[in-house]
């Protein structure tokens, strides 16, 4: 049995899906406007359905062509690991991995494990998946990712297999010469009109602030939603306004003294980080190598992911945010 699609039919679906335009799909797939195009009409005309529309300025997928896409993706992911693992056995040389982080870009933390791994694991490679970033548990299903640090609960799916790294508090952050930096606690209490940055957690359900720490009782009064947390970072240093934060992601801006941190609750509120994995993946795989690394190098060294700094004081978020 011979599909009617090839691979490039699935990435040209793929590429689409993330660009939403046949130039940039056309640029990241290293051929012309008009391949792409053609890819695309030779697609529809061998399988006699639709698989995309131009909607406004963008192209979308039609459902038929989300479901193509989906398990390209899938099909594509698992091709290049196998790809990897055989192109590895051939040299004799290291085992890439792919790891994602979900909501933070920030990756301080990284080349101190990038160490500790050289001596626990030498024959593993790290390369790091911006994908996860916004769809830390998704990309781990459709395999773009072997491992994913996520935050909040432990994740529920029995397709997933997660192992505690630590807690870190959720804090305030301001400019150092913020009016507020003088307050003990900074929340949607004391805030008044002060402009409160937000930004996108992940694009995948069960990740916003509200459902990770629980309704403020008195509400934000002027909510500014911006593309990625670095973004509020250049604002709130700025002095701009104020945002909410993992404390270890500006672990940096907070060891240069040009942000300062303050609760947002009294006692502090904390989130749980988890290293995750598929359950698939054997216990001497690659993605299983590199999560146990990940957590024997969480609990042993002084800095990490506070390179990172975990730690465990502060009540647990969704535990309690009323004052929030």
């Amino acid at each position: 049995m011979i599909p009617r699609l090839a691979l490039h039919h699935l990435t040209l679906l793929s590429a689409l899906g993330e660009t939403g335009s046949m130039t940039a799909s056309a640029t990241r797939l290293g051929v012309t406007q008009s391949a792409a195009s053609h890819r695309l009409r030779e697609a529809e005309r061998r399988l006699g359905v639709v698989l995309a529309r131009r909607a406004e300025n963008r192209i979308e997928l039609t459902p038929e062509g989300e479901r193509l896409r989906h398990l390209g993706e899938t099909f594509l992911g698992e091709l290049f690991r196998l790809e990897q693992d055989l192109e590895a056995s051939a040299r004799d040389a290291r085992i890439l991995v792919r790891l994602g982080q979900a909501t933070y870009s920030r990756y301080h933390w990284f080349p101190a494990f990038l160490e500790y791994l050289d001596t626990a694991d030498p024959k593993l490679s790290v390369d790091l998946s911006s994908r996860a970033t916004a769809h830390p548990l998704a990309s781990l299903l459709d395999g773009s990712v072997d491992v994913s640090l996520v935050f909040g609960r432990e994740p529920a799916l029995a397709s997933l297999r997660a192992v505690k790294l630590g807690t870190d508090p959720i804090v305030a952050v301001l400019a150092h010469n913020h009016p507020l930096a003088a307050e003990p606690v900074v929340n949607s209490e004391n805030m008044g009109d002060e402009r409160f940055f937000v930004y996108p957690l992940t694009a995948e359900p069960g990740f916003d602030w509200t459902t990770l720490l629980g309704a403020p009782t008195q509400p934000f009064r002027r909510l500014t939603p911006m593309p990625t947390p670095e973004a509020v970072i250049d604002l709130v240093r700025a002095k701009f306004g104020v945002a909410i934060f993992s404390k270890w992601a500006i672990e940096p801006e907070l060891a240069d003294g040009t942000l300062v941190s303050r609760p947002i609750a009294e006692g502090g509120v904390s989130l749980d980080w988890w290293c995750v994995r598929r359950a698939s993946d054997p216990q001497d795989s690659p993605a299983a190598r590199l999560s146990s690394a990940l957590t024997a190098w969480s609990h042993q060294s002084d800095r990490a992911l506070s390179t990172l700094a975990f730690g465990g004081t502060g009540q647990t978020a969704g535990s309690d945010l009323k004052k929030t």
